[in-house]
């Protein structure tokens, strides 16, 4: 049977008998086996039905959020604070900077160990008269400033010019003739041998650097008897810097009574601030006053201008220190002063309290070669209490 016969007239027995094979009865014409051919299997797995893409939103952890907006927060602080730093750092080397350091070990083996407390940073203030650069002019103040972290207070000592002291170096003279003679640095050595108390850096002030920063702040407003009024007024006039003999009009303010006299308040531009602020009367004019008076406005003006700084605006305050920079000399190195700086918005929320050397009870009024002059009558009083002021708040409470 291996092979397929034809019984002629094309009739096949192999094909008829399949076909009537019970079997295959249903289907009458299947293929047969041995002609199947066998089902491949395809490698590649069928395409699904394209599908339109669905947009699934990805969450976000809550704790990841959290950390990225806080890297963007700290990275803006950096940058605020760099730009600050920068601008900081820019301004104050604007300032007069000078090596003309005091000789404190010369004192100390003068007099002994100064007074001092790392909790207060003594900074002695010069206010001095418009000067030709190689020479050292008039001290019309020296206001001793002590930054009381301790105690959070900024105290304002004031040493009267016609102190009779002795000068380092030299003999005993008015006070502000150490400035006159060697400048700040002898003027600093002069009270720190005097009053044996350390004094960490000193600063000194143009008198027309101090009328700019009036005007930078806007000006201020102060209290005024119709005296001082006056005396400002003839001030301006005399030196040729108004036209009118009345530039302040007392018809134009109200007055009050306030501690035994009639006073106003009176809006000062930075001239007419700085008259107040010199203004120790003059006999001839009839204007009463000396330099007790004068100092105690120099205060006035002093705590006044600190009150106004803290509502200032930024940008005029930092247009006002560009420009009165160089106007200021200070002993201070650039860290100091940044350090300073930085620390000048706390400080500007300290309280504030005043005190003046000598004490009403501790001097006497002499004529000395032809100079009236102020002598202290008990200088280790007088160093006492000084000392209390400055470092011993709590121990001068008691």
């Amino acid at each position: 049977m291996g092979n397929k016969k034809d019984y002629g007239d094309g009739y096949n027995f192999q094909e008829v008998f399949f076909k009537s094979h019970p079997v295959n009865k249903k289907n009458p014409n299947p293929i047969p086996p041995e002609n199947k051919k066998p089902h491949k299997k395809s490698s590649e797995s069928p395409k699904p039905p394209e599908q339109k893409p669905k947009f699934i939103p990805i969450e976000v952890d809550d704790k990841k959020k959290k950390r990225g907006f806080l890297k963007l927060l700290i990275w803006f602080i950096i940058i605020v604070i760099f730009v600050s730093f920068g601008s900081i750092i820019f301004l104050i080397s604007r300032i007069d900077y000078t090596r003309e350091n005091p000789n404190e070990e010369m004192i100390i083996n003068m007099v002994g160990e100064l007074k001092s407390d790392s909790d207060v940073q003594n900074i002695l203030i010069f206010g001095t008269d418009n000067h030709p650069k190689d020479e050292n002019g008039r001290s019309d103040s020296m206001i001793l400033v002590s930054i009381d972290k301790k105690h959070k207070i900024i105290k304002q000592t004031s040493f009267l010019r016609d102190l009779y002291l002795p000068i380092v170096g030299y003999d005993e003279e008015r006070l502000n003739a150490a400035f006159a003679i060697g400048g700040a640095k002898l003027a600093v050595e002069t009270i720190e041998y005097n009053f044996h108390i350390k004094i960490d850096s000193y600063i000194t002030v143009d008198f027309e650097s101090f009328e700019s920063i009036i005007d930078g702040i806007g000006g201020i407003d102060m209290e005024l008897s119709e005296i001082e009024i006056e005396y400002i007024n003839w001030q301006s006039y005399k030196n040729k810097q108004v036209d009118d003999e009345n530039e302040l009009k007392k018809d134009d303010y109200i007055f009050y009574e306030k501690d035994d006299k009639n006073v106003a308040m009176v809006h000062l531009n930075g001239r007419q601030t700085l008259w107040h602020a010199r203004n120790r009367g003059d006999e001839k004019k009839g204007f009463d006053g000396d330099d007790f008076m004068r100092t105690s406005r120099q205060r006035d003006v002093i705590d006044t201008v600190m009150s106004k700084l803290q509502k200032s605006n930024s940008i005029d305050l930092v247009k006002t220190i560009y420009q009165v920079a160089p106007m200021i000399k200070t002993n201070m190195n650039l860290g100091n002063a940044l350090k300073l700086s930085f620390g000048i918005i706390n400080y500007l929320r300290y309280e504030r309290m005043t005190f003046r050397i000598p004490q009403s009870f501790n001097y006497t009024n002499e004529v000395i070669d032809g100079a009236q002059v102020l002598v202290i009558s008990n200088m280790d009083e007088e160093i006492k209490t000084l000392h209390e002021f400055v470092f011993d708040l709590d121990k001068k409470d008691k």
